[in-house]
């Protein structure tokens, strides 16, 4: 419990040192829908919300949706900080890391052994991985993310997830 404290208390840090910055900088927040393929129980649809808050950092939020255990709508929810790093060519590189929760089916057994069910359960959950941004024009970018996901818990699992997506302008650049 101690290291996520302490994780948490980093990000947090992070993210307060680099606001007074953020007034000078130009950028809009980006919408990304998504589709993904990847292991076992990785979510193949989402969404991700942006937020600049320097030219190199960003903060973003993350709704992803699969099909769970045992007939369950699974959702997950997670907040990331992104590091930009310089361009190669069009490219724009960066790494992310983050944290959240993640739904999933917790299996129910009958009395004499074999499951019945599954009941839905929440799990904490960390991703670390990068991507890369490459612009289509002014107001649109093509994003390519690869993450690792783990969670914690009874039931904690780890998945790793490729996903491709589409990033629009909201607002004023």
């Amino acid at each position: 419990m101690r290291a996520y404290r302490s994780a948490v208390l980093a990000l947090v840090a992070l993210t307060l040192a680099a606001l007074p910055v953020a007034a000078q900088d130009a950028r809009t927040v980006e919408v990304t829908p998504y589709v993904a393929v990847g292991s076992a129980a990785a979510s193949p649809v989402g969404a991700a919300i942006t937020f600049p808050v320097t030219s190199t950092l960003s903060v973003e939020t993350d709704v992803a949706y699969r099909h769970g255990e045992g007939r369950i709508h699974a959702l997950s929810s997670s907040t990331s900080l992104l590091y930009f790093l310089p361009r190669v060519g069009q490219a724009t590189p960066y790494v992310a890391g983050g944290i959240g929760v993640s739904q999933y089916g917790a299996p129910v057994f009958s009395s004499n052994g074999p499951p019945i069910g599954a009941q839905p359960r929440l799990a904490t959950t960390m991703n670390a991985g990068g991507g890369l941004k490459m612009p289509m024009n002014d107001t649109l970018d093509l994003r390519t993310d690869a993450r690792w996901f783990k969670s914690f818990g009874r039931q904690g699992s780890e998945q790793f997830r490729v996903a491709q997506g589409i990033s629009f302008d909201v607002g004023k650049r």
